[in-house]
């Protein structure tokens, strides 16, 4: 018997996180000849610590830095090397279950390799569930509901698909749920925004990205009093200096997203032309509002891929 690593992204956020414990919980119910283990690549957002202390009562999925020669690995949530679990290139990618754009990732065989445009790689989980005939546990179908709560922002993401939508309610049916209110739970359990250190705020939601050359790391911060956050501007644009100079990006993009106000304050570093001139914006003053912006994945990435051509 193989034991075989299911996990998400570098700076995992509750869809990476919960993605890797409902599908790892999936495998280990239809593949008897196997072992599968949830995993996470850092600390689990606090949104996902609430949902398993009131709703799951079960061990977080498992914390790992990297992954041996050889150990057979399922991506969920990403499919770039740029965030995956360190040592990749010499593991064995045996599958991929993903809603972002088909990257750089390459294997010497063929996989099951399950992309979807759907709101969330939990959405995809559900579907996956459902394709067995199994139905998920109460604690497995409310660790789905919060991922697609959160990748979507309460269904209020350009990216939520019919399908996300369906889902939810059918999930928000079964186990007596409102979906708006036990999304603002879910929000709002992480806890005072203010009072969250600089460095986590920067870092809590965060992937790199290759835009034809151009290195980029984009973050994204999601509250429910953006103007509030915006009083620390300062400090987070000092942050993300310090960070791009560090890590050699070429551009950084921080995303301080109001989930209520539907929209983002653009805070960047390094290359401002390259946001400037793809979103036809002005960096040299204050953070700029973009009205409807909440998906890094659809809005933001998106834009910067066509632009860079």
């Amino acid at each position: 018997m193989s034991k075989i690593i299911v996990v998400g992204h570098k700076n995992p956020d509750n869809d990476s996180c919960m993605a890797a414990y409902t599908y790892a919980n999936l495998k280990n119910q239809v593949d008897e000849n196997n072992e599968y283990i949830a995993c996470r690549l850092g600390d689990a957002p606090l949104e996902t610590k609430m949902i398993f202390d009131e709703y799951v009562h079960d061990e977080l999925p498992m914390l790992i830095d990297h992954v041996d020669e050889g150990q057979k690995v399922i991506l969920v949530d990403h499919n770039e090397i740029a965030q995956a679990v360190d040592g990749i290139e010499k593991a064995e990618v045996v599958e991929v279950v993903d809603h972002h754009r088909i990257a750089d990732l390459q294997t010497a065989n063929p996989i099951f390799f399950m992309n979807l445009p759907l709101g969330s790689t939990a959405s995809i989980v559900f579907q996956l569930y459902a394709s067995y005939g199994i139905h998920p546990s109460a604690e497995i179908a409310t660790c789905l509901l919060s991922a697609i709560l959160t990748d979507t922002v309460i269904l209020k993401s350009p990216t939520t698909t019919q399908d996300d939508k369906d889902i939810v309610a059918h999930i928000c049916e079964h186990q007596g749920l409102d979906p708006v209110e036990f999304g603002m739970k879910i929000f709002k359990s992480r806890g005072n925004d203010l009072e969250i250190p600089i460095a986590d705020v920067i870092s809590r939601d965060s992937k790199e990205f290759n835009f034809g050359g151009t290195k980029a790391w984009i973050a994204q911060f999601e509250t429910v009093d953006a103007d509030e956050m915006m009083n620390k501007c300062a400090e987070i644009k000092t942050a993300i200096d310090a960070l791009q100079q560090d890590k050699g990006y070429d551009v950084c993009l921080f995303m301080l997203t109001d989930i209520i106000k539907e929209g983002s304050y653009f805070i960047c570093s390094g290359d401002l032309s390259f946001i400037e001139q793809a979103f036809n914006i002005d960096l040299k003053g204050d953070a700029p509002w973009m009205p409807g912006v909440l998906s890094r994945k659809k809005q933001v990435a998106a834009t910067l891929i066509d632009f860079a051509g």
